[in-house]
Formats: structure tokens, sequence, C-alpha cells
């Protein structure tokens, strides 16, 4: 291929991994499950996790005032609404990480030990080491999409006879170019053991940081791997 050619399938590729790893860092289907707090949910109810939050969605949960109000005030730090007629929920990690830790507090205050404890302090634990999965995860998807941003502007930019980031040294454009697919795998990589084990599994916005990640390293490898036809 030429060197337009390839320039322009360079940007693309790198311009699409930017969409899909906007949509991947802002979307709330990293996984998906069927338990809510240890407990297996009905077929109608839905139950994703994003990066930081939990999402639950019932259709045929009674969709009201007192509802919303009795759900946000039993599981706090939720923020529930009326979409339609479900009744969804939002619910940050870190909000549920402290929900366990207060709760554990009480049981211990109430006098309560053994299994009863003991399965409310590793939901602490487990809840806990979500929020540090879902903030490191956050860290290198958001790394990698600005980079991704950087890159795509730094290809796109010479075509429109715009010399703005020329003043960016070979040495930099390449680590700005690894670096966009480089940050969103690493921040993947880290999030994925830093999970406390599980049933949950892979949801739609998972796999978009996945696509955002190969794209990106895909069109840096074709710039450094593929020459152009003079």
């Amino acid at each position: 291929m030429d060197g337009k050619m390839k320039g322009m399938i360079m940007a693309g590729m790198m311009g699409l991994s930017l969409i899909l790893g906007l949509m991947a860092v802002l979307g709330g289907s990293w996984l998906t499950s069927d338990e809510f707090m240890g407990e297996e949910v009905d077929g109608s109810v839905e139950i994703t996790y994003g990066l930081n939050a939990l999402n639950i969605e019932d259709p045929d949960a009674d969709c009201s005032d007192e509802m919303i109000e009795m759900l946000e005030e039993v599981y706090t730090g939720m923020e529930a609404e009326c979409d339609g007629d479900a009744l969804s929920g939002t619910w940050a990690m870190s909000d549920q990480c402290d929900f366990y830790g207060k709760l554990a507090s009480d049981y211990e205050d109430a006098g309560i030990e053994g299994d009863d404890l003991k399965q409310i302090t590793d939901a602490e634990d487990d809840a806990c080491s979500t929020v540090t999965a879902g903030t490191m995860g956050t860290i290198g998807m958001w790394g990698g999409v600005v980079l991704a941003l950087v890159a795509t502007l730094m290809m796109v930019l010479p075509m429109a006879g715009v010399d703005a980031m020329d003043a960016i040294p070979e040495m930099g454009q390449k680590v700005i170019s690894w670096g966009a697919g480089g940050l969103m795998l690493l921040g993947m990589v880290l999030w994925y053991f830093m999970l406390p084990s599980g049933d949950a599994s892979a949801g739609t916005t998972l796999w978009m940081a996945g696509a955002a990640m190969s794209i990106a390293l895909g069109s840096t490898l074709i710039g450094q791997f593929i020459p152009a036809d003079e």
C-alpha cells in the first residue's frame, strides 16, 4: 500500500480504538452476573458491573417512589430510579465497600460471630478488592484513551496540512502510539487479576475494551512493521 493509504488506515484504526475505548470506560457492563449480594436473582433481573459500580435492573419490580426510597435507604449510596416500567439502580463499589464495613462493625457490636460475621467480612473484602481493581482499570483505560486521541491527532492533522503536532519528537510519537493500546492492555490485566474470584461473565463493554486495545496495537504494528510503497 502507498504511504497515504497506510496513513489513512492507521488513523482510522486509532480513531475507532478511541471511540471504543471511551464507550468501554464509560460503559456499565464489564461483567454480568446472576447474583446480588451473594443471592441468586430471578431470570428477569439483570445485574451488571462497570469498572466502578454495580447496576441492577428489574422489569418486574414495584416501580414506585416508596420502593425507590426503601432501596436507597437500605443500600446506602445506591441511586435508584424508574426507567419506564423497570426499576433500576446504580451502586458505586466504594459505597458497597463502606456498606459491608459498617455492617461488619454492627455485627461485632451486637456480638454476632462465626459464619455470619465471616460472610459479611468476606463480602467486604470482595467489594473493596473490586474497588481497587476498578480504579486500576479506570486509570489504564483513560490513559490509553488519552494517548489514542493524541495518536489520532498526530496522524490526522498532517493530512489536513496542520503541523501542530510536528514538535513531538519521533521517539515521543512511538511512545504515544504504543502507549495507547499498551495502557489499555495494562489496565485490563490489572483489573482482571485484582478482581475477587466469582462466577460473573464477560459483558459487552469488556469486549469493547478488548477490541479498542487490539485495534490500537494493530494500528501501531502496521506503522512499525508494514512498509509503505514508494
